[in-house]
């Protein structure tokens, strides 16, 4: 296991990534990577977990120990989703904000690339937290009847089962054309997630020069404009864009109103007059 290493591209060839944040049982990190074997996935990342891949997670693991020891931990959930282009958040509830897409298991992998994908699990006790499942850009729900608490590794293994069977049934559905323009001429590759958590950073930080939102009101507004942009599926073209737009109205965010560009061309107009 490499601790604390940046994870490799999701695109470098090794598929769908799996995401388990802040797991707390080594057994079930174990039959989470059991599961993941089965099904040929073998990117698995941790994030900030609360026990050691010990010997008890090696036993439930059996013989997907390979697996365990590609392993990768990281502090956070950003440095997890590094070279990520589409990420998956998993809960058995749904959610009450109109900025998430939520799907049940079947038509959430449909939305998944193969290269740059990545399907996000929260810790066992209480799922993943609403900042979380804001960095996902769709939820995908598990159905169950009124009990919904899933254990950690069954939920690893049910999509996991669900997405290796999609593939055998349909091995060319969406796999590397849905991130490649050569491919198919129709679509532009996404940027990675990490560029995009820039300019959303870069965007809450011009609200708040220009007084758009507080601290009070930052969490919501930014799920909302999460939902507008993460529907469109930016590109690095795309993105670079708004973020030179951002960076030109905060810089003239600064300025004195005369000294704006469009004051000072009206001003010449007038004394040309």
């Amino acid at each position: 296991m490499n601790d604390l290493e940046t994870p490799r591209p999701a695109d470098a060839g090794r598929g769908v990534r799996i995401v388990l944040v802040r797991p707390k049982i080594a057994e079930n990190v174990g039959a989470a990577a059991r599961a993941m074997k089965n099904f040929d996935l073998h990117d698995l990342v941790l994030v900030a977990p609360r026990t050691e891949v010990n010997k008890s997670a090696y036993a439930l693991a059996s013989h997907a120990g390979d697996v365990l020891d590609a392993a990768r931990i990281v502090p956070d959930l950003g440095a997890a989703l590094e070279g990520v282009t589409w990420a998956l958040g998993t809960s058995a509830r749904g959610r009450a904000s109109e900025a998430v897409r939520e799907y049940e298991v079947d038509d959430a992998l449909a939305t998944l690339p193969e290269q740059g994908g990545a399907l996000v699990f929260g810790p066992e006790d209480h799922g993943l937290a609403n900042d979380e499942l804001d960095r996902c850009q769709a939820l995908l729900r598990i159905p169950t009847a009124a009990y919904a608490s899933i254990n950690l590794s069954q939920a690893v293994n049910i999509v996991a089962q669900r997405w290796f069977e999609r593939r055998r049934h349909a091995p060319d559905l969406d796999a590397p054309d849905v991130a490649d323009p050569v491919a198919n001429p129709a679509r532009v590759a996404p940027a990675p997630r990490e560029q995009v958590e820039r300019f959303y950073d870069d965007l809450v930080a011009l609200w708040h020069e220009i007084g758009y939102t507080d601290a009070n009101r930052e969490a919501a507004t930014l799920r909302l404009y999460r939902g507008v942009f993460d529907r469109t599926t930016l590109s690095t073209r795309e993105l670079a864009a708004l973020r030179g737009l951002v960076s030109q109205a905060s810089w003239a965010a600064r300025l004195p109103p005369e000294r704006l560009p469009g004051r000072k061309a009206e001003a010449a107009g007038e004394d040309d007059a």
